[in-house]
């Protein structure tokens, strides 16, 4: 083997391949028969160096566990397989550079032929990636990646840990457009594939019980040569910030979603509806808090049994509820809320208390897109009130009476 010679043909070819060829030992130092001159541009040093510093043992230029490689070399050489391994070696300038190695084993001289590629830019990249996968998993928000063309890449813990998200979806369109609440879902997937930012709300129901409530951001990620990536899906759980016993929005929510719904997607019809427990106080001083819970939490139940994808209702105050209806007609909200006081004229039987429970409740209706939510409310309200005086149990419609059944 001391005199192992290559046709020049075949040196000329090898020198001109962008890799890293060698024909090497299969001893202890893995010693250099042959390299290509790009193996010597790849490590910063001449032949001649090699020779002198290293006496052309290849092993010696590796800052890993050689003894570690060695072991692995014997096992795959013995399995029949061909050498395949990723290692690190110490450049002449210093510079520390990654190496994927593929090598054959030469059975019949008891070496090995030899090809190394550098792929420290592709280690960098997959070192970026996984701090980059470290952080987005301990960000408390659900985080989605998608293709431009809307395919989804990537899921952080807490969009793959999310019971209600449809964990088989494979496009974004499949995953939030059939739950877009207070705008166009077709106009909010245009403006994310535009590559422009979105703002939006997302509802998921599960039976007549709402599970999933997510204020979403769309962002378009860009290179630095404005050339679409990726978008981002970044969903913040609403209801972790809702009143704790209902799990319904908060006031402000409800004002957000309708300044959004007028703005953005005006709906044909909108009544702004004021649900009051009635007695509540005297239900908490003669039953007990727990019982006034329950009592808010069932009524809580029965209000979601009724509402529509786009209808959005609050715990507004102690015992009061604020509910939008949206694209419905009067009629029917009518003949929900009948069918709503109905069910107070049965007995509840509540923690071995037996006691009746009755609504009253307040109607306006928005007649022009001008009007504010506190104008809106105020009407609903001054309704409220008046069905109240009117004996309580009672709907009432901004300047109309409905009578009950």
């Amino acid at each position: 083997m001391e005199g192992f010679q290559l046709d020049e043909r075949v040196k000329n070819i090898l020198n001109h391949i962008h890799a890293g060829v060698l024909y090497c030992k299969n001893d202890q130092h893995s010693t250099i028969l042959y390299a290509n001159d790009y193996f010597y541009t790849l490590v910063g040093y001449t032949k001649d160096e090699v020779e002198q510093l290293f006496n052309n043992h290849f092993a010696d230029m590796v800052i890993d566990d050689v003894s570690q490689i060695l072991v692995n070399v014997a096992k795959t050489i013995k399995q029949g397989k061909n050498l395949d391994f990723d290692y690190r070696m110490r450049r002449k300038d210093g510079s520390i550079i990654w190496i994927h190695d593929t090598a054959v084993y030469d059975e019949t001289y008891n070496c090995f032929y030899v090809t190394i590629m550098d792929i420290t830019m592709m280690k960098s990249i997959e070192a970026e990636r996984e701090k980059l996968n470290y952080y987005l998993h301990y960000i408390p928000n659900k985080i989605i990646i998608s293709s431009p063309e809307g395919e989804i890449l990537y899921k952080n813990d807490q969009a793959l840990q999310c019971g209600y998200l449809d964990q088989n979806a494979t496009t974004m369109h499949d995953l939030i457009s059939p739950y877009v609440i207070g705008a166009d879902a077709n106009v909010i997937e245009n403006v994310i594939l535009e590559g422009k930012y979105a703002k939006f709300e997302t509802r998921f129901r599960k039976g007549d019980t709402f599970v999933g409530h997510d204020k979403n951001y769309a962002l378009p990620i860009y290179d630095k040569h404005k050339v679409l990536l990726s978008h981002m899906l970044v969903s913040e759980d609403l209801l972790e910030h809702s009143d704790s016993l209902t799990h319904f929005p908060t006031r402000a929510m409800v004002e957000y979603y309708f300044e959004q719904l007028i703005k953005n997607h005006p709906p044909k019809s909108l009544y702004m509806c004021i649900l009051d427990i009635d007695n509540f106080k005297m239900i908490n001083d003669t039953y007990g808090h727990l019982i006034g819970d329950r009592i808010i939490q069932l009524t809580a139940r029965r209000l979601e049994e009724r509402m529509e994808k786009e209808d959005y209702c609050c715990r507004f105050g102690g015992d009061e509820f604020i509910i939008l209806s949206v694209n419905q007609t009067l009629d029917t909200i009518l003949d929900k809320f009948n069918q709503l006081i109905e069910l107070t004229q049965q007995d509840l039987n509540i923690e071995d208390h037996t006691l009746k429970v009755s609504y009253s409740i307040g109607i306006s209706e928005m007649m022009n897109k001008d009007i504010s939510f506190k104008a809106l409310l105020q009407k609903a309200d001054e309704a409220l009130y008046e069905a109240k005086d009117n004996g309580k149990g009672h709907i009432m419609v901004y300047d109309s009476v409905c009578s009950i059944k």
